[in-house]
């Protein structure tokens, strides 16, 4: 049953982070973002997504989960390990990318109160926001204005 499962739950979560990824960049106003939080509730199937001021972004149900025989840590272990494949495929898809996220940024596992569980990715350095891209554009943005600056002396 795992394996018919496992495309079929990744695809699920991956949309449920895009999905959540795609608000914050419409409601945030250009505010950065150092982490989201993530939730699981495997009596009710879901997979709830969060920002950094626990404010619900968007939530899942994976019937998959909710019709599950067995339940308890091994379908527990088994959700947490969708979610970091899940992860790992947007980050390779570069869904990261997005500006709005700092440096590190991390996606955390957390329980009913917001205590972190485990860190389900971390991202440093360069493998999610471009840094050279961003001097880059400082760089040009300094150009412009030194340029302005001196026509105006002139």
């Amino acid at each position: 049953m795992i394996g018919k499962e496992k495309p079929k739950v990744q695809t699920l979560l991956e949309a449920l982070f895009t999905e959540a990824i795609g608000k914050l960049a419409n409601t945030n106003g250009g505010q950065l973002v150092w982490a989201l939080h993530v939730q699981l509730d495997m009596d009710a199937g879901e997979a709830l997504v969060y920002d950094e001021r626990e404010n619900l972004l968007e939530k899942n149900i994976i019937y998959d989960w909710v019709e599950r025989a067995e339940k308890g840590i091994r379908l527990y272990k088994q959700a947490v390990h969708f979610l970091r494949v899940s992860l790992a495929a947007l980050r390779t898809r570069r869904v990261f990318d997005n500006p709005m996220f700092m440096r590190p940024f991390k996606v955390l596992l957390v329980d009913d109160n917001f205590n972190e569980i485990e860190t389900l990715i971390f991202l440093e350095g360069s493998d999610m926001h471009s840094e050279g891209r961003l001097m880059k554009n400082l760089e040009q943005d300094l150009q412009n204005f030194s340029r302005k600056i001196f026509a105006e002396l002139e």
